[in-house]
């Protein structure tokens, strides 16, 4: 029994004795296997930007949705004008800051397409008014030329005038007198803002309106009551109400009835 654990021993004792096995690399071959592998990733890299800069230039697609003819065609000579890198490095936001610069466009979209390239989407602006004869604005007050000249003067918008800057400011006071008068049956048809800050309005049945800027609000509302109740009977008479005063205001009478009140 001794014996046996002798041996056994014996042998655990020349396992440990045994000379590694393993296939030491030297360091030289790693560094060398170290370098070559770094020096193809800047191959690669090298090639990659050589080709990005001789890759032909990238298509511009103008889509076309949403778009007028005359719109389509504005837009589209805009971007044939542009010099474009390659799909991956051309500036996508130079081209939408040029694209925005038309005065008619209110939103715009651009993004790569592997199919189509370069993909211009523009949304134009809603005009709802008509800024003198040779502009027209939207909802939110931005004055702005059109893609089609015939856009311009359309006899179903009204008609803002006044200075640029204060197109906004004209068109919110517009938009108040129309919900304001809207239960006499009219509409501005035409509003006007002076340098010295006086209004002056023309609804569609043929009524003038001047006012001042003080307390502006106060005396369209009040005229509007008065339209509409203690003048109901006479408001058909009534060519131009003039509410420039403190305390009242005058009334010019159709002409076949040539006479004025002050109230």
């Amino acid at each position: 029994m001794a014996q046996t654990v002798n041996e056994v021993t014996d042998l655990m004792s020349d396992k440990t004795r045994r000379p590694n096995s393993k296939l030491q690399v030297p360091t030289s071959v790693k560094y060398f296997f170290m370098v070559l592998v770094l020096g193809l990733l800047v191959l690669i890299l090298i090639m990659g930007g050589k080709a990005l800069r001789d890759a032909p230039p990238a298509a511009i697609h103008v889509s076309n949705q949403g778009l007028t003819v005359t719109q389509y065609r504005s837009l589209q000579q805009v971007m044939d004008q542009q010099k474009v890198s390659s799909f991956f490095t051309s500036d996508l936001q130079a081209l939408r800051d040029i694209t925005t610069g038309l005065a008619w466009v209110d939103q715009v979209s651009v993004s790569r397409d592997w199919q189509r390239g370069i993909v211009v989407t523009a949304l134009p602006k809603q005009a709802v008014a008509n800024f003198g004869t040779e502009r027209l604005v939207d909802a939110k007050g931005n004055v702005f030329v059109p893609a089609d000249s015939e856009d311009l003067t359309q006899e179903r918008f009204a008609t803002l005038q006044g200075e640029i800057t204060q197109a906004p400011v004209i068109m919110q006071q517009m938009q108040q007198v129309n919900d304001w008068y809207a239960p006499l049956g009219v509409q501005v048809e035409d509003i006007i803002l002076s340098p010295r800050m006086t209004w002056l309005i023309r609804f569609d049945n043929g009524l003038r309106v001047i006012v001042d800027n003080e307390n502006t609000a106060q005396k369209l509302l009040s005229l509007s009551q008065l339209l509409g109740n203690q003048l109901k009977e006479r408001r058909d008479e009534i060519q131009s109400v003039d509410l420039r005063y403190k305390n009242g205001f005058t009334i010019a009478w159709d002409m076949t009835q040539p006479q004025s009140d002050e109230s």
